[in-house]
């Protein structure tokens, strides 16, 4: 049976849910109603030519229990959002980074399920990475329809503690930024060799989805990959010597557990990713 799905939420990562969920090539006879709980459109607005989608500006209009309720809200405002919410007695998914499960059990229904996730704005494409953790409680069904939800959305990881979504918070949620980050770089290097803005940006794009595919579809690591391109004392070996003398790895690695530090004291704090 279809689904009905209320987002509370369609900032950034509400939006890249929502997207692609309408571009689903079976989204209709997946999902019956979207209903949008958020003061404004903003930026969703040019693939919302959809009949199934509404807005709505409180909870309390909505004309039934929704099948799945997305919160998909800054930590900061759960604790003013979630009471509202509390009549509704249905499957809670929440994508904010940070809050621990008991923290939405304290403020909703004691009938209400609650399910933390941590996809990545790729998911707008799907081509994201979703990690779910719930407690032992949920139910085959209700996991049956949370994952009916997100299916190729992108690859979805189960998990079994809070800590395990806070460190994926770190490496999905956060992850994308990386990569972005170090397309930055490239682009920039290649703007120092005198290519124009438009080819820097095309070079970069092109290399790292090319990249990404070869080794996706490749039988053999990375590390692996890596080693088949550098030949001795050629061009690439030059350059890796030099990002080796920066400590890249460790760079990273810090990075990532710093992240992971901070999903850890949102869950006292309530700031935003």
């Amino acid at each position: 049976m279809a689904l009905s799905l209320a987002l509370v939420g369609c900032g950034s990562m509400g939006s890249a849910l929502l997207k692609g969920w309408l571009t689903l090539p079976d989204s209709k006879k997946r999902f019956e109603h979207f209903w949008i709980i958020a003061p404004h459109r903003g930026s969703v607005s040019p693939f919302l030519y959809d009949e199934r989608v509404q807005w709505f500006s409180s909870p309390s209009q909505l004309s039934k229990t929704p099948d799945l309720i997305v919160f998909a809200v800054k930590p900061a405002r759960l604790s003013e959002i979630l009471p509202a919410y509390k009549p509704f007695e249905t499957l809670v998914v929440s994508v904010a980074a940070g809050k621990q499960i008991s923290f939405y059990e304290a403020l909703l229904s004691p009938r209400a399920r609650v399910v933390r996730a941590m996809p990545n704005l790729p998911v707008s494409v799907r081509q994201g990475v979703i990690g779910f953790y719930a407690h032992a409680t949920l139910s085959a069904i209700e996991r049956a329809r949370l994952e009916t939800a997100f299916k190729e959305l992108g690859l979805i990881f189960w998990v079994g503690s809070d800590d395990e979504i806070d460190k994926m918070t770190a490496l999905i949620g956060s992850g994308p930024a990386y990569v972005f980050y170090l397309m930055e770089g490239f682009i920039e290097a290649a703007l120092s060799l005198g290519f124009s803005e438009s080819a820097a940006l095309k070079i970069s794009l092109q290399t790292f989805l090319g990249a990404s595919t070869y080794a996706s579809f490749s039988q053999t690591s990375p590390k692996s990959l890596r080693k088949k391109v550098t030949s001795p004392q050629g061009t690439t070996a030059e350059a890796l010597k030099v990002l080796e003398r920066g400590h890249v790895y460790t760079l990273l690695k810090d990075a990532v557990k710093a992240a992971y530090k901070r999903a850890r004291e949102l869950a006292h704090e309530g700031e935003s990713l």
